[in-house]
């Protein structure tokens, strides 16, 4: 039975090829643990009764009680233990954190496992949900960086299984029986003209019908919002539409994203079988355009590969898949059934690419 400091003991295990020599670059750390320290103090929020609604602070109080202390690397790609509270000075700061720390472990598990009902017992405000869900799915590194990142316990058993925990949270994120926004979510792209700071309000110029519209944010978007002034950006949440399909308002801002057309560099592709990979002989280059009138990403990336989707992360995702899908048709075939262009694919993909093990 696992003691009061074991349940405290968590493990950020990071796998991939970029890890081999049980190195990570300290952009990709810093991104793991600020988004998990997010997720353990959220939850301590939540056990203080604290509402948080649009807005989310931590007190010096949470901050102090409940900080993730990190051990010394160790080996396995690159691992780093963390523990969740650092020695106590107040007599009840164990039994806090180890409860903290046994809902972390719950709430891990049941997006592990796709388990709604376990999560949702675990965290039953639908505002903390949203937080919650966000915070971990930033904790997954970028696409294309060739590495993932799992969560395990002191004994590096498994809790949250990063190869499949975007996928999952998905799952997690749909609205669900009870649960307030109703189900006309979706992305608005527009310039940001105007912030209100003391209101948390933004105006935002829709380039597609020359109207603007305004919208409440959460503190947490600020950072990203004082980024890019008079930039596009797309704002992700309630929208009502007029008779003319324009956007009248948006409400529930869930998500805030600069419009980022820097080409997509090629290295790592995850395949979805087997722990393998395809490795880049030469950086290959997608480039990325944004359409403000369709609100669109266009990729345009090697062997012909066009794409189209609301938000750069799809476009990734779908380039991912994509390149997994050629690779597996046409790379991996027979070239007594391949036609003569079916061939000639086939001999750029393997001068393209090398598959290896993505084992770190």
């Amino acid at each position: 039975m696992d003691t009061k400091e074991d349940i405290r003991q968590l493990r950020l295990h990071f796998e991939g090829l970029p890890t081999q020599g049980h190195v990570i670059p300290a952009g990709a750390l810093v991104q793991v643990l600020e988004a998990f320290q997010k997720v353990v103090h959220l939850i301590a929020m939540q056990k203080g009764g604290r509402s948080i609604q649009q807005r989310f602070r931590v007190s010096h109080e949470i901050e102090h009680k409940f900080p993730l202390i990190c051990g010394v690397p160790e080996e396995g790609g690159y691992a780093l233990p963390v523990e969740i509270g650092g020695p106590p000075d107040q007599l009840f700061a164990v039994e806090d954190c180890t409860d903290v720390a046994s809902t972390t472990r719950v709430v891990l598990a049941a997006i592990n496992g796709g388990d709604i009902a376990a999560f949702d017992r675990s965290v039953p405000d639908n505002a903390y949900r949203r937080y919650i869900l966000q915070a971990i799915n930033q904790m997954q590194p970028a696409r294309h960086s060739g590495w993932v990142m799992h969560i395990e316990d002191a004994g590096k058993n498994r809790i949250l299984d990063g190869t499949v925990a975007s996928k999952g949270l998905q799952k997690f994120l749909e609205p669900r029986a009870g649960d307030q926004p109703p189900a006309d979510f979706g992305y608005v792209a527009g310039t940001l003209i105007e912030m209100k700071f003391n209101e948390r309000r933004l105006r935002l110029k829709m380039l597609k019908w020359g109207k603007s519209i305004d919208a409440s944010y959460a503190e947490e978007f600020e950072p990203i919002l004082l980024e890019h002034p008079r930039d596009i950006i797309q704002v992700h949440g309630n929208i009502v539409l007029g008779e003319d399909g324009a956007p009248q308002s948006i409400s529930d801002v869930d998500d805030i994203i600069e419009v980022d057309e820097s080409p997509i560099d090629i290295e790592i592709v995850s395949l979805p079988t087997g722990g393998a990979a395809l490795k880049a002989r030469s950086p290959l280059q997608t480039l990325i355009s944004f359409d403000p009138d369709s609100w669109l990403y266009k990729a345009e990336g090697p062997f012909d590969i066009l794409l189209f989707a609301e938000t750069r992360a799809q476009i990734e995702v779908q380039l991912d898949e994509e390149l997994a899908m050629l690779w597996s048709e046409y790379a991996k075939a027979d070239p007594s059934v391949l036609t003569a262009g079916a061939k000639e694919l086939q001999h750029e993909l393997l001068e393209a690419f090398e598959e290896v093990n993505d084992a770190g």
